[in-house]
């Protein structure tokens, strides 16, 4: 998606009739890196381009060897909690059950011509967003980039045990309407 169409989208009259023609599809900036969370200071590195001034979703997704694996686990969280990763110091620990576990991560993101940092900051994934058959979400935090190229490190803060038979992916997705 370039800027002008997707100015377009956000027009109250044509933006409806483009989104029906599925004209304002937004891909992921990258999707579905490997990113293992059983070793402190795991980290990945990933090089992408923001097409478009806006908010950007780094998402978590947990892939279980079976349906049954996914439906057992407690670590990566069994529901949705609205406060999980913006508020998480106000959830009480009645409230916290079946979020499961704290996942706290570092990200840093640079332009890629120049190096320097645009986004730097410690965040905590707490609860799943979404599921399927064999699969877990979970938000790490939004990021507002402006066009253009940029490097992303993805810093894994703590040891997460228990996720041995757990493909873990990272990805950076528009999401919604840019909150």
């Amino acid at each position: 998606m370039d800027p002008a169409t997707y100015a377009l989208c956000q027009k109250s009259v044509i933006g409806p009739a483009m989104w029906i023609a599925s004209l304002c599809v937004f891909p992921p900036l990258f999707a579905n890196v490997p990113f293992s969370l059983e070793t402190e200071g795991t980290s990945i590195s990933q090089e992408f381009s923001a097409p478009v001034d806006r908010k950007y979703n780094l998402t978590l997704t947990f892939d279980f060897p079976t349906t049954e694996d996914r439906l057992k686990d407690e670590i990566v969280g069994s529901r949705y909690e609205a406060r999980c990763n913006d508020h998480v110091e106000d959830i009480s620990p009645q409230i916290a059950s079946g979020l499961g576990r704290k996942i706290p991560l570092r990200v840093v993101i640079r332009r890629n011509q120049d190096k320097s940092v645009v986004v730097e900051k410690d965040f905590v994934s707490w609860c799943v967003t979404s599921w399927g058959s064999k699969t877990k979400t979970r938000s790490v935090g939004w990021v507002e980039l402006n066009q253009g190229e940029y490097i992303a490190e993805v810093i894994n803060v703590a040891a997460q045990e228990g996720l041995g038979n757990v493909h873990t992916t990272v990805s950076l997705v528009p999401g919604g309407s840019g909150k």
